[in-house]
């Protein structure tokens, strides 16, 4: 028979074992999650942000307040001083005069000097790279990708961003006189594997 101490390590490696497999299969439920990446994913933020009022009513141009999308890959959550722009001298009170949930949030935090956490709505897997300011430059809307934004009061992930659709997006055929047609280009964009996974 085996000696206690032997038994010993074996429970303790048995049970090793399984909290390893517990955590590995909780992470990869927390990465791979499907309502993370299907369209209808709408988490709650730290403050009610209303697209419809600033890109619907307002009708701030989105890349006002995410600049990144022109410049590189990420469109990038404005900082609090892009928000302060206007809040420092804008800020809409309610019937009772108190300033209106979400504004005294934002506020406290620029006082505070604390950034606000967002949640990520619009995300691919980690494994593919994408570059907003390839698609800014090749004229397609922020709509295409995210949805009628301007509309939505809770931005919400309007299509999946699975690999089928955007490579429907890529596989269009692009009109005899378009100038990326002149340049060799038949398709709207690249169809290789190491355009989107490098």
């Amino acid at each position: 028979m085996f000696s206690k101490k032997f038994e010993r390590r074996i429970y303790i490696a048995v049970a090793a074992v399984m909290f390893s497999g517990a955590l590995g299969v909780s992470f990869g439920a927390y990465v791979l999650w499907p309502s993370r990446r299907e369209a209808g994913y709408q988490p709650v933020q730290p403050i009610p942000f209303s697209h419809k009022l600033h890109a619907g009513i307002l009708q701030i141009d989105c890349l006002y307040c995410h600049s990144g999308a022109e410049k590189g890959p990420h469109a990038l959550v404005p900082p609090l001083s892009t928000c302060m722009n206007c809040h420092a001298e804008v800020q809409p009170k309610d019937s009772l005069g108190n300033l209106r949930p979400g504004i005294d949030t934002l506020l406290e935090h620029w006082e505070n000097k604390e950034p606000i956490r967002w949640n990520k709505v619009h995300d691919v897997a980690d494994f593919v790279y994408f570059d907003h300011s390839r698609h800014i430059a090749g004229e397609v809307t922020c709509q295409e990708c995210h949805g009628p934004v301007e509309r939505m009061e809770h931005v919400q992930r309007t299509y999946g961003l699975k690999m089928s659709w955007c490579l429907a997006c890529h596989k269009q055929r692009l009109p005899e006189g378009d100038p990326a047609f002149s340049e060799g280009r038949t398709t709207r964009g690249p169809i290789h594997c190491t355009a989107c996974h490098r």
